[in-house]
């Protein structure tokens, strides 16, 4: 059977303690005076809050002194449910130190969501903040009957706060840690489990795929009950000893304040991010010369004040909440031709399998399958759900995506298999249309769905969003992407939207098919065209 294996883990450099306590212990004794943390605090008036790495290991001792002295058992599970803020990311460590399971909460879910995750996780204990934008947490949560709730910007969390004296619980890497619920858009969030390897072993490493050191100052805000807000946001920038500049709620115009007032080197967003910086009226006045981590055609390295290092790309990786992020990756040095053409190499440790979709065999170099994962970074299972009904006969998670690892064992990444697309008797995998018109200059968003066609199967059908006082037709889109795939991918129909009539998730990072795909069925019977004869 054949399976692809990273390097191994022995001896793997720039990786240090394996515990969430031990890594916080290990960058707090090793970058002590070094900033951390920056954060303008709505809950003081906007006041700047400035947290070394002895400020971030103090506060964080003292949350676990203060759930010591909450009775928290080993192994009890403690509900997160604050924006970036200092104090989330001293709570994530402090139930660490103390032996607890850290479940950091969406501020994006409704409050029957959050009754859903809280009861799932069994989490008697909530840490939260007096307000988030119109959010009272502490008052949505009150009808729940937790054992204890505590609220920062309250007097509360003063009295919580326990001992920094504290001695903490001894747990080993292979320990409960996390858990991570996913953000599913049809169904219940899943409760993944993760240890403390699981987060640890990312920290440490993607620090070293995004080339980061202690003059790192990167602003970001994604949150942290994502892995990207978790681990490549704020995990990573700790391990290297650089600060993160955080930002609670994202808004273009603060953004762009603190990028420039804190000097950041390395902005991470995403790309519906990236677009509303540079449509706001401050982008092109505002002093960006400290970016120094910016990539190729992006926004950023286009920007007047900006000279990006040359040297620098933002790494490509493979990777889901199942595996705490990445899989595989490409560094931050590679060359940029590699970076596009894949998903990069597997990552110390992990093991992929491309599995017939059919059969359940294992398939062999450059054939597409459904990717099966094992590795160190790989999750415990679901909450409640039984180790069988999570993974095979050996160990491997399937993940759902379709992909292939060539001769020189890059992974390449195929999309969704549930989502691949069966046209004129061909797969078309949406991912690949849809990051090749990323490239396309007067493209804001871009989804490609398939629908029922009674001679087609599906019709690929390309929903675009332009930019603002762009301008382009469906005959546009089709020949942009003619001239980059083959023939039979091209979408047959190019539907246009309006800014925000693509139907998206609360938190405006996923697009809902489900309701995409009612309004092309819709559109198209309204304004059908004829395909021409003879075409495929």
């Amino acid at each position: 059977m054949t399976t692809f294996a990273g390097p191994s883990l022995d001896g793997l450099p720039g990786v240090g303690a394996l515990t969430m306590g031990g890594f916080l212990e290990e960058i707090a004794a090793r970058f002590g005076p070094n900033e951390a943390l920056v954060f303008d605090d709505p809950l003081h008036g906007g006041e700047t809050v400035r947290w070394t790495y002895a400020d971030l290991g103090r506060e964080a001792r003292g949350v676990a002194g203060g759930l010591q002295e909450l009775g928290l058992g080993t192994g009890d599970a403690v509900g997160i449910l604050m924006g970036n803020r200092p104090e989330a990311v001293a709570a994530l460590f402090g139930v660490a130190l103390a032996g607890g399971v850290a479940v950091p909460l969406s501020t994006f879910a409704p409050v029957p969501e959050l009754e859903y995750m809280v009861e799932r996780a069994r989490a008697s204990i909530v840490l939260t903040q007096e307000r988030l934008l119109a959010r009272r947490f502490a008052h949505e949560l009150a009808p729940l009957g937790l054992g204890h709730l505590l609220t920062v910007g309250t007097a509360s969390w003063d009295a919580f706060l326990g001992d920094a004296a504290i001695a903490p619980v001894d747990t080993s890497p292979d320990d409960d840690a996390l858990v991570i619920f996913s953000s599913g858009t049809t169904s219940a969030p899943k409760g993944v489990r993760h240890r403390h390897r699981a987060a640890t072993q990312q920290f440490w490493v993607q620090a070293q795929i995004f080339g980061r050191h202690q003059q790192t100052r990167m602003w970001s805000a994604l949150p942290l009950f994502w892995t990207a807000g978790l681990n490549t946001a704020m995990g990573s920038t700790l391990a290297a000893g650089g600060c993160w500049v955080m930002q609670e709620v994202f808004e273009p115009g603060e953004a762009l304040m603190l990028m420039a007032r804190e000097r950041v080197t390395e902005p991470y967003t995403l790309p519906h991010q990236t677009s509303a910086l540079e449509e706001h009226p401050d982008w092109a006045t505002t002093d960006l010369s400290s970016l120094t981590c910016v990539y190729g055609k992006s926004a950023f390295a286009r920007h007047p004040t900006v000279h990006g290092d040359p040297g620098w790309r933002m790494p490509v990786g493979y990777g889901l909440t199942e595996t705490c992020a990445f899989v595989c990756a490409h560094w931050w040095d590679a060359p940029r031709e590699a970076m596009a053409a894949s998903m990069g190499r597997l990552l110390p440790g992990n093991e992929l399998r491309v599995v017939d979709p059919d059969t359940g065999g294992a398939l062999g170099v450059g054939e597409t399958g459904e990717l099966a994962v094992r590795g160190p970074t790989l999750m415990q299972g679901y909450l409640g759900v039984p180790p069988e009904a999570c993974f095979d006969a050996d160990g491997f998670f399937l993940t759902g995506d379709a992909g292939s690892v060539d001769a020189d064992g890059f992974v390449h990444w195929a999309g969704r298999r549930t989502e691949m697309i069966k046209t004129g008797g061909a797969n078309v995998a949406p991912a690949e249309l849809e990051v090749q018109l990323r490239a396309c200059a007067p493209v804001k968003l871009a989804r490609i769905v398939g629908v029922p066609d009674p001679r087609l199967d599906q019709l690929v059908v390309a929903c675009i969003t332009l930019k603002e006082g762009a301008e382009a037709s469906e005959a546009n889109i089709q020949e942009f992407l003619r001239e980059r795939v083959a023939s039979y991918k091209v979408p047959k129909r190019v539907l246009f939207f309006d800014d925000g009539e693509i139907p998206m998730t609360r938190s405006d990072t996923k697009v809902r098919d489900d309701a995409l795909i009612a309004l092309v069925t819709d559109r198209l019977a309204a304004e059908p065209v004829p395909t021409p004869s003879g075409e495929a």
